[in-house]
């Protein structure tokens, strides 16, 4: 499909008043018969998790104020203990970029299995489809055989270096293919001393790009602390940012302010959507495959 248009559709992609019956109402690909075998398409067709009610009503409530958004330049106060002034939100910032955030509990989950997800998913496309339902579509892996047990990497470390190519799309007309190629975290000025003597046990850093046109949507930060009863995994986007040459660089592409704020708009609810399903399926769907990849 079109990038312009796609663009053009961003404000109609979910509604001004975003409910949870809403988004389990939103169409669903079919499966193959192939993939309706799989003993995880099960996951495939039970209704969405349900978003808290008051991180709807946040972004039901509009944009939050630019002071209270974390800068790019800034991402190493992730690592802070507490909380920062926005925990769920999205803005469009003074210099035309885009900003949004979530914060998803996830009872039962160990940091373990996030590594463990980020390496299995990628891997086939039902692995990517189960995790949001109503809006992944497909997925490959430029390095498959680096996500691999056999790959004698450390599993949170494994993913780094490497490229997802993922295709979604929510309410529009087909999917978009993206390239999402995750980084370390020094790209963001964090060292490993940081990481240590932070709460955070696990994270990933990305850029995701579109493919065609080649166009830079943002980077992102995923951090992941435990707390009692499972985890917290808290996300930023930066939208309008990528990486060039190992460096936070802001693309110079004109994208008009309407369609930033739509992409910080959609990013929290797709951020929102897509994790508190993984928390409602990841306990069981790692138990079952041994945490094995």
């Amino acid at each position: 499909m079109n990038i312009l248009k796609i663009m053009d559709e961003l404000d109609n992609v979910f509604p001004n008043e975003l409910t949870n019956e809403f988004i389990n109402s939103m169409a669903r690909k079919e499966l193959t018969e192939e993939q309706k075998a799989k003993d995880y398409s099960k996951y495939y067709y039970k209704d969405m998790a349900l978003i808290p009610q008051a991180d709807l009503d946040i972004v039901n409530n509009g944009p939050i104020a630019p002071k209270n958004a974390l800068s790019i330049y800034n991402a190493k106060d992730i690592l802070n203990d507490g909380y920062l002034d926005t925990e769920t939100g999205y803005c469009v910032m003074p210099d035309g970029t885009g900003f949004a955030a979530t914060k998803v509990y996830m009872p039962n989950v160990k940091p373990i299995m996030i590594d463990w997800w980020f390496n299995w998913h990628p891997l086939e496309d039902l692995r990517y489809m189960i995790w949001c339902p109503v809006g992944h579509t497909g997925i490959s892996a430029k390095e498959a055989y680096m996500h691999f047990d056999s790959s004698a990497t450390p599993l949170n470390v494994r993913n780094i270096g490497r490229t997802h190519y993922p295709q979604e799309g929510f309410n529009i007309e087909g999917s978009t293919d993206v390239e999402i190629k995750f980084w370390s975290p020094k790209v963001l000025g964090i060292t490993p001393d940081m990481i240590k003597n932070s709460a955070v046990k696990t994270f990933q850093i990305a850029t995701c790009t579109n493919r065609r046109p080649r166009l830079p949507i943002n980077v992102f930060f995923h951090s992941v602390r435990q707390v009692e009863g499972g985890i917290e995994f808290r996300s930023r986007y930066w939208i309008k940012f990528m990486i060039k040459n190992n460096k936070i660089a802001k693309s110079n592409i004109p994208y008009p302010k309407k369609v930033v704020s739509a992409m910080a708009r959609n990013n929290c609810i797709h951020s929102l959507i897509e994790y508190n399903n993984l928390a409602s399926i990841l306990p069981q769907l790692y138990e079952e495959h041994e945490g094995k990849i």
